[in-house]
Order: C-alpha cells, then sequence, then structure tokens
C-alpha cells in the first residue's frame, strides 16, 4: 500500500506551558505512527518560546516527524489565525496530506477550510478532545460544530463516551446518520513496570504527599483545592505538589500565601519527570471543572497511586467511586477535602483502590490507540481511492 501521508493540526508543542493533552496527544500520535507506513507531519500554529517546545521539537525531529507552523502570537486573534492559515495553506501545498487530523476548535475550522477550498482537498479528521469546545466564542461553537463541522469531516473522533454522546446528539449528525467514532486516549505502557527513583528532596519524608498535575488555567480547579488545603494540611500535615505552569500561577501563588499556604504548597513548574513525581506521591487529585480524558490520571493509575477526582466527564469514565478512587463534586472544595482526607487516613483502602485502578487503567494505552488510528487512516484512504 502506498504511504499514507498525514498531518497533525495542533495550536502548539509548548506542552505543559500554553499547551495541554491534546497537543501532547497529537504528537505522541505523530511519532508513534509506523514510519514505513505513514509520512507524518506535525503544524504546530503557534511558537512561544517555552523551553518545553525545543524539548517537543527535538522528540519530533529524531523520530522523523516534520514540523512547520510556528509563528509568534501578536494576541490579536484574528490576524493571527489569518497568518496561520497562510502558512498551513503552503505547507498543505508542499506536503500534500492524504489526511488533515485537528485537535482543536480553532485547528477544525482551519481544517474544514482546507478540505473545501485547497485544490488537494485533504480527508478531514476531527478528534474533539473535551465536550467543553468553544468556551469563549459559543456562537460560533454551535454554527460550525453541529451545522458545518458533520458535513465536512469524513471522521469525527470522540475521546470519552460523554464526548461521543454530545456529537452523536447533533440533530444534523443524527439526520445524516454520522455518528463519532470512539477511541480513547492512552498512556506508555512501560509505565506498568515503572521504578521510581526515590523520594524528592527538600520535602519532609514523613507527612503525606498530595500531588496535581496540570496547566494552572481555570479549568483545572486549582483554587477549588487550594481552598480544600487548608482543612486537609490542618488535619494530616500534607504538603501539596503543583506541577505545570500557566496563567494563574501568579494568583495561585497569591492564593497560597493568604491562605498562610506557602510553606506547604510547592509550586513545581513544568516538568519532564512527571512519573518520578507521581511515584512518589500519597495521592494525586485532579480538581478539574470539565475534563476529556486526563491522562495524568491513568498515569497514577499505572503507578499505583491513590487518585481523588472531581466527577466530570472523562474523569467519571476511568475512576469507579470507591472502587478505583473516590469521585468529589466539581466546584465544592469541602467535598474535596473530605475525599482527598478519606484515603489519607485509611491506606488499605486507599491501597486496595490503587491496586483495582492499576488494572483497569491497562486496557488504556499509547500502544493501542496509535494502532487504532493508524487502522482508521488506512481505511479511510482505501475508500477514498475506491470512489
Amino acid at each position: 500500500m502506498k504511504r499514507i501521508r498525514v498531518l497533525q493540526l495542533i495550536s502548539g508543542i509548548a506542552i505543559g506551558d500554553h499547551s495541554g493533552g491534546a497537543e501532547q496527544f497529537a504528537a505522541r500520535l505523530a511519532i508513534g505512527l509506523p514510519g514505513d507506513r505513514f509520512d507524518r507531519a506535525v503544524f504546530a500554529m503557534w511558537q512561544y518560546g517555552s523551553p518545553t517546545e525545543d524539548i517537543w521539537r527535538r522528540k519530533l525531529e529524531d523520530a522523523g516527524v516534520q514540523i512547520a507552523g510556528m509563528i509568534h502570537p501578536s494576541g490579536q486573534l484574528w490576524p493571527d489565525l489569518y497568518r496561520a492559515g497562510q502558512i498551513l495553506w503552503s505547507f498543505t501545498s508542499k506536503f500534500q496530506p492524504h489526511i488533515i487530523n485537528s485537535h482543536s476548535e480553532r485547528g477544525d475550522t482551519l481544517n474544514a477550510l482546507l478540505r473545501v477550498f485547497h485544490r488537494t482537498s485533504p480527508l478531514a479528521v476531527r478528534t474533539m478532545h473535551t465536550d467543553q469546545q468553544w468556551q469563549e466564542r459559543p456562537w460560533a461553537g454551535r454554527l460550525l460544530t453541529f451545522g458545518v463541522f458533520p458535513l465536512l469531516f469524513k471522521r469525527e473522533i470522540a475521546i470519552s463516551e460523554q464526548t461521543r454522546t454530545v456529537m452523536d446528539r447533533r440533530p444534523l449528525a443524527r439526520l445524516i446518520h454520522k455518528s463519532a467514532t470512539l477511541c480513547y486516549n492512552g498512556i506508555d505502557e512501560a509505565l506498568f513496570d515503572y521504578q521510581a527513583p526515590g523520594l524528592i528532596p527538600d520535602l519532609p519524608p514523613d507527612r503525606p504527599r498530595v500531588v496535581i498535575v496540570g496547566r494552572l488555567a481555570q479549568q483545572k480547579g486549582h483554587r477549588d483545592l487550594l481552598q480544600a488545603f487548608v482543612h486537609i494540611h490542618h488535619m494530616s500535615g500534607a504538603h501539596l505538589l503543583i506541577i505545570g505552569s500557566g496563567p494563574l500561577e501568579a494568583d495561585l501563588r497569591s492564593q497560597a500565601k493568604d491562605l498562610n499556604l506557602n510553606q506547604v504548597v510547592h509550586f513545581l513548574g513544568s516538568r519532564t519527570d512527571v512519573p518520578a513525581l507521581l511515584a512518589t506521591a500519597d495521592l494525586l487529585v485532579s480538581a478539574s471543572l470539565w475534563e476529556g480524558f486526563p491522562t495524568v490520571i491513568l498515569e497514577a493509575m499505572a503507578l499505583g497511586i491513590p487518585v481523588v477526582a472531581t466527577e466530570v466527564s472523562g474523569s467519571r469514565e476511568l475512576i469507579r467511586s470507591g472502587e478505583t478512587g473516590l469521585l468529589a463534586p466539581p466546584g465544592q472544595p469541602d467535598a474535596l477535602s473530605e475525599a482527598v482526607l478519606a484515603l489519607l487516613a485509611d491506606k488499605a483502602t486507599a491501597d486496595r483502590m490503587a491496586r483495582a485502578a492499576h488494572e483497569r487503567a491497562r486496557r488504556f494505552t499509547i500502544q493501542n490507540t496509535i494502532a487504532t488510528y493508524a487502522e482508521l487512516y488506512e481505511t479511510l484512504c482505501m475508500h477514498q481511492r475506491e470512489k
């Protein structure tokens, strides 16, 4: 079979700073697709000058993945999007992808435009990483997601049951009998045999360690966790490790100080050793207000770390409360602190849940996910050739 050219369209590769799980997944997908069957490229719209960009650029280049885009945003959305679209148009003419797979609302928009107007008319695929897209421009989201995307995209992929349900309920999708494809994100299967290098220095070894991992943005619920941690620390003496960076960092540091938590809350920034940090924790907390399919929860499950998460889509598909972890209502610090303290106070129960979670996580590996995408791309191209 002729090699298939696939372009992953993402917002950027400043993963952990300005970009998140969707971008990381797309980069890992591009790296993991078999090089003997696929020519792979990533178009990252924005460049931020973050150290993590250099890390991911090297990873992509070492795997033989082409990288394009990377413009410096001016802060003016529409002019920036126009510039990104021009460069994407030129790169599409050069690379001539058979398939463009987009992973964000703005990327989806550019993908749809290329499908209609570019002379190569690449097959358009979109992966919807959350059921809460278009938070800032809901009117545009309704127009595109409900009225345009079902017609223009050859395949729409959901990363959770909740996301698939949202997509399949669209009236136009039902009318034309178009269902989304469910394909969960995954983690590297090597994590199941990971050995922790040791305790984190400069933290008391006799105090419980609670970890939260994610971009410091409204979605991740750090404010609620800090509020909850006043009671958590008072009752357990626990320390909180916050891994990630983002626009709310200054505000969260100020909040921790105002709550007299600055000695027990540790801002570690973006890290490349997240598994090592997770493996030495007593508990992972996901305090998100909404989620797609949080792979950090999967990572903790694979490492045998107990999990407390908010009951939002994606998280509740991984955590069966009372069996593989505990769930708490989103946006309720008191309920969150109660769940955290329950597991910190009962190590036997926490360990039992962690063992059950470890077994459940085995079905969600990135190797399985990449194989599913590879088969999907090949099937789409085969059907296109038969027409």
